[in-house]
Formats: C-alpha cells, structure tokens, sequence
C-alpha cells in the first residue's frame, strides 16, 4: 500500500503528501525527521520493540494498512 500511494504521490508531481508527513509526525508525537511510512508502522505497532524490523504476518499487514488508510482520510476530510 505505501508503494501504491507513494506512486500516487509521483503522479501528482509530489503534491498529493504534501505536508502528509507533517501531519503524522505531529498527531503522534514521534518525530518530524521520520519518513511518513515509518510513522505509519510506528502507530499502527507502538508496543513494539523494534518497529523498524516488524515482521508483518497478513493480520498485521491489515493493521498497518487501516492506521494508513484512516490517517489519510483524516488528512483529507471529504466535505
């Protein structure tokens, strides 16, 4: 999924995130020098040790992939 919207990204010439990273960074506390896939991890799995190397089984993948999907609606309020 972060490949998928990061190509996203691409295709809008970099303007489809902007300031997406910002936002994340300042929601969760964690830090505006992270990249924003890393926060993403980091809130979806903040008991983990050593969030840099999560293995992610398919229940995990999902988790991720719903903190991803829910902050970028939040990001992007429609109406």
């Amino acid at each position: 999924m972060a490949a998928f919207v990061t190509g996203m990204d691409a295709a809008t010439e970099w303007q489809f995130l902007d300031g997406f990273r910002q936002f994340l960074a300042a929601k969760s506390n964690l830090g505006p020098s992270l990249a924003w896939q890393v926060l993403v991890i980091r809130m979806a799995y903040p008991a983990e040790a050593n969030e840099f190397w999560v293995t992610a089984s398919r229940s995990e993948s999902s988790e991720a992939t719903s903190v991803l999907f829910d902050e970028l609606q939040s990001f992007f309020p429609l109406g």
